[in-house]
């Protein structure tokens, strides 16, 4: 019955949120319900399992956090800030708003996992610089939508959040999956800025003009406090993994358990929340009203995002309470396929899947079976989870259904269709091959010990 509740899953949600237009909470809500009903009599035991599981998971609250972060973030101006400083870093390149654009991405990919608010947030600003540089309307909108994947891609991100949550990645821990994304993450930021170097160099855009660029002294002094945002990634890490998190075990009274209680899917929004608020705190007092329609106009994504998070979660729980996980496992285990193949048959239907769904809803769907399979033909737990995280990371840029590319498209004023083909082969593509190099060790990440 696992099989049948997850494809009534993928339909609910596919026909809702793509078919009748329906928001994607309500489309995953729809999918929820169906899930439980395929265990017929026991449809209302599996629905309190599923929501009972949500509502107790450290994941439902992490999820909830990062976005009213993201939210905070963005209220403050903290990112625009960020991006001066980087234009008067990079400006002065051929094709400088790209590298800056892509540099953005990362930013709030490492802050907030939403392809469609990285796109929304990064090519407001950015989209409209790459035009008045040289790129043109296609280019501008293809990499914004393209470079939206980070959100994925770069750790933290409510699609990590579930995928730790189910218990295929019992074997791994959060703070693991941290950092070994992070090194991934860092791959594919490295491939995007190729990227952008390539069409600087194809499409001779030129230099940004010096009038345009605010000189790097200035920008420092009018948002020197901006990369303190940091500070929020790095405390919870440090104090988790590495040389200071060791001293504390062994060192103190903390403890291994204390220290194994820190959780950096908790602590990283709040901390940086705070600091958003601190760095912005001037800025919230000379503009207070417009601050607080800010908040008002993104609150409707927090409850989205919310409602999105504890649905998938509560499907995912159900599913794997009828069995979805083994029998998937058990299916692709049949095939005894060799680990280079499991591992394109994995990434080929996370994609497939991700391209009419969101990644949180992909994960939720398909996550467990992607981690068992890959865990089955030898490949570290950890890892395992992140080629699934990175392949799922095309959502945004996967045509014909991506919300960045109508989103990017609309922004720069370009037309979606002859972006297709362009994302297909520079984002789509590639990040399929990145994730089967990591899959097979051929590119390594860094996975901390437990």
């Amino acid at each position: 019955m696992g099989i049948v509740a997850l494809l009534v899953f993928i339909a609910i949600t596919v026909v809702v949120n793509v078919l009748l237009k329906r928001n994607i909470a309500e489309a995953l809500l729809l999918g929820l319900v169906g899930v439980a009903l395929v265990g017929g009599t026991r449809a209302p035991e599996l629905l309190w399992h599923g929501i009972t599981s949500a509502v107790s998971s450290e994941v439902t609250f992490a999820g909830m956090a990062f976005v009213f972060m993201g939210i905070i973030v963005q209220s403050t101006g903290l990112i625009d800030r960020l991006i001066t400083i980087l234009n008067s870093l990079f400006g002065r390149l051929r094709g400088g708003a790209g590298y800056v654009s892509t540099f953005a991405s990362a930013m709030m990919g490492l802050i907030a996992g939403s392809t469609a608010g990285n796109s929304a947030t990064v090519g407001s600003v950015t989209i409209p610089w790459m035009k008045q540089t040289g790129f043109s309307p296609n280019r501008a909108a293809t990499l914004v939508a393209g470079n939206s994947g980070l959100g994925v891609a770069l750790p933290p991100n409510s699609t990590m959040f579930i995928i730790l949550a189910m218990p295929a990645a019992a074997a791994s821990s959060a703070s693991q999956v941290y950092v070994a994304l992070a090194c991934a993450g860092a791959y594919a930021v490295l491939y995007r800025l190729a990227v952008v170097w390539f069409w600087t160099r194809k499409d001779k855009i030129p230099a940004t003009p010096k009038d345009q660029i605010v000189p790097f002294k200035q920008a420092w002094s009018q948002g020197w406090r901006s990369p303190s945002i940091f500070m929020g990634i790095l405390i919870p890490v440090l104090l988790t993994i590495g040389p200071l998190a060791n001293w504390l075990k062994e060192s103190t009274g903390v403890g291994a358990d204390g220290v194994k209680a820190i959780s950096i899917i908790v602590w990283v929004p709040v901390l940086i929340t705070l600091i958003a608020l601190i760095e912005g705190a001037s800025r919230i007092r000379r503009n207070n009203a417009q601050f607080r329609v800010q908040i008002v106009q993104d609150l409707p994504s927090f409850a989205t995002v919310g409602i999105s998070l504890f649905a998938a979660l509560a499907a995912a729980a159900i599913m794997e309470e009828l069995g979805v996980g083994d029998q998937l496992s058990n299916t692709l285990g049949a095939m005894d396929l060799p680990k280079w193949a499991m591992i394109v048959i994995v990434g080929v239907l996370a994609v497939v899947v991700a391209t009419p769904l969101s990644s949180t809803a992909t994960a939720a769907a398909i996550g467990a079976p992607a981690v068992a399979a890959l865990t089955a033909v030898g490949i570290d737990p950890t890892v395992a989870i992140v080629v699934t995280l990175l392949c799922t990371s095309t959502e945004g840029a996967s045509p014909p259904v991506g919300a960045p590319i109508y989103l990017s498209a609309a922004m720069a004023d370009a037309n979606p269709t002859k972006m297709f083909v362009p994302l297909i082969m520079y984002f789509v593509l590639p990040m399929i091959l990145l994730a089967w190099l990591v899959g097979m060790g051929l590119i390594p990440v860094y996975v901390p010990g437990v």
